[in-house]
């Protein structure tokens, strides 16, 4: 059977001596056909809770940061953050030789540094610019200086007066920065601080924050894990190996016991999936307390990783 979510269904509906689906019916499923599709996604939520950090669910992330913004968003399926890869590239041009950021916790953050976040004010361009304007209109210039300059990337920008809601007066490209063309909606902001963040740290909602908060648009870099994808579509394919489909099929299988209430049929196959899972931990993760012995006798069953 093909590896995707009909195929993973109708080998549970199989061992379940159930009527299979089609390509054509699937959407249609009626019944215990429904818990057998329902399973299938069980199985494979249940495989991504019991370890954050499979290698079929990690994620580099590359991002620009905005200059005199401490907290960030982390994407949006990110079901864990490694916090110790967090680094800042090398850049020549902005003076960064590349850093690696060490870790501090939100309470370390709020007695010692959060202090910074009153030293921003900001808003963002309404309408873009290109390199010579020497007014810049933004949604509102409350907050800042009469005269000074601002941040927009990784261009210093001095001015001499404000409106409302302009900047005048502008001379581009100041304190050895590059005038550049900027769009619509993008971050201007006038700081005191600021600098290359050497600390990170993880916020009460699950995001993070950087300390000092960045003077230009530095790339940050670092690790993350997926959430499981839930399949949907009939052709939908799992992003855990095809090498391990029969640990989701075996949970799916466990999980479809469940649901007609046959307790013993539900803790055999609940026992097979988890000596699967075993067995994706032994192979997939390089961590000792899972490494118990070179003999996997399941491997003939699950398949085998090259390099193992």
């Amino acid at each position: 059977m093909a590896y995707d979510y009909l195929g993973l269904t109708n080998e549970v509906i199989a061992r379940m001596n159930e009527v299979s689906l089609t390509a054509a019916n699937f959407t249609s499923a009626r019944g215990f056909q429904i818990q057998c599709q329902n399973a299938v996604n069980d199985a494979i939520n249940y495989i991504n809770q019991r370890e954050f950090g499979w290698s079929f669910t990690h994620q580099t992330q590359t991002e620009t940061l905005v200059p005199g913004t401490t907290r960030y968003t982390a994407p949006a399926s990110t079901q864990s953050i490694d916090y110790d890869s967090f680094r800042i590239s090398k850049n020549s041009n902005l003076a960064s030789a590349g850093v690696t950021l060490r870790i501090i916790d939100y309470k370390e953050y709020t007695q010692r540094y959060i202090v910074q976040e009153n030293d921003v004010v900001s808003t963002t361009l309404n309408g873009g610019i290109n390199n010579t304007v020497t007014t810049i209109t933004v949604v509102s210039t409350a907050g800042f200086d009469a005269a000074g300059s601002i941040q927009i990337a990784n261009e210093t920008i001095t001015y001499t007066g404000t409106t409302n809601t302009t900047f005048t007066g502008c001379i581009r490209g100041t304190a050895g920065t590059t005038a550049a063309a900027h769009n619509t909606g993008v971050n201007v902001a006038q700081f005191t601080t600021g600098g290359i963040p050497s600390l990170v740290f993880r916020t009460p909602d699950n995001n993070f924050g950087l300390y000092p908060y960045p003077n230009k648009g530095y790339e940050l870099v670092y690790e993350y894990f997926d959430r499981p994808t839930i399949l949907v579509a009939a052709t939908d394919v799992p992003t855990i190996p095809e090498q391990f489909r029969q640990v989701i099929v075996d949970g799916a299988t466990a999980y479809s016991y469940q649901y007609r209430g046959e307790a013993q049929q539900y803790g055999l196959n609940f026992s097979r999936f988890e000596e699967g899972i075993k067995q994706m931990q032994t192979l997939l993760l390089n961590r000792a307390d899972y490494i118990r012995s070179t003999y996997i006798p399941a491997v003939q069953r699950y398949g085998n990783i090259a390099g193992y």
